[in-house]
């Protein structure tokens, strides 16, 4: 008999056809194998999907075969799931450079401080806003050097929580703000020269 059949309480063997719901040979009687930690791991993978990318909940559900309705009351438990306290394990410990950024889902922002290999803390918000920033540098020990992305919320948090922090603009970023600007093919005679010195601020290796 395989593994996976399950065993009747009469002692009868059962048998299925096609589904995981099994039927005694002898007495008739039917059970259903359900995985309920396969199911969850599927709903919280979706509930993901749904939270960090532009997918709506109506989508999804089409996507499932089932109403939004039902996909809502799949998702109700995920809003209850604890989320790790990033900032735990790192209480008290001052960095040489901490990079701060904010990342867009959805619904929601989502601004992070971080070294080059690890996540310090996280702070989820509507927006870039001074406050929203505030709550996420104020756990955090001031560093020696902070790194964004040119945000005035940033900004303005990292002087309020952090008045001994150097502040320094990604360079990154700067690339990114001429490239809108002047487009990757600048037509005019003042935006080539500018461009031009875009691609060379990544290569800065220097302080001179």
């Amino acid at each position: 008999m395989p593994k996976d059949r399950p065993r009747c309480h009469c002692g009868g063997d059962t048998k299925c056809k096609g589904t995981t719901r099994r039927r005694c040979k002898a007495c008739g009687v039917s059970v259903n194998k359900s995985r309920p930690d396969v199911t969850k791991a599927a709903a919280l993978s979706q509930f993901i999907e749904h939270c960090i990318s532009t997918t709506s909940l109506e989508a999804l559900a089409t996507q499932n075969g089932v109403r939004a309705s039902t996909t809502k009351r799949r998702f109700s438990w995920c809003w209850l799931v604890d989320v790790l306290d990033l900032i735990v394990g790192h209480t008290g410990r001052i960095y040489d450079q901490v990079f701060i950024d904010g990342t867009y889902t959805a619904s929601r922002c989502l601004i992070v401080a971080g070294t080059l290999d690890h996540v310090i803390a996280c702070h989820w918000c509507k927006r870039e806003t001074t406050h929203a920033y505030t709550q996420l540098l104020e756990r955090i020990s001031a560093p020696s050097i902070a790194v964004i992305d040119g945000e005035q919320g940033a900004a303005s948090a990292i002087k309020q929580c952090w008045p001994t922090t150097v502040i320094q603009r990604c360079l990154v970023h700067a690339q990114r703000v001429i490239r809108r600007y002047t487009t990757s093919r600048p037509r005019t005679d003042a935006g080539r020269p500018i461009y031009q010195l875009a691609p060379k601020l990544t290569r800065i290796t220097t302080i001179d």
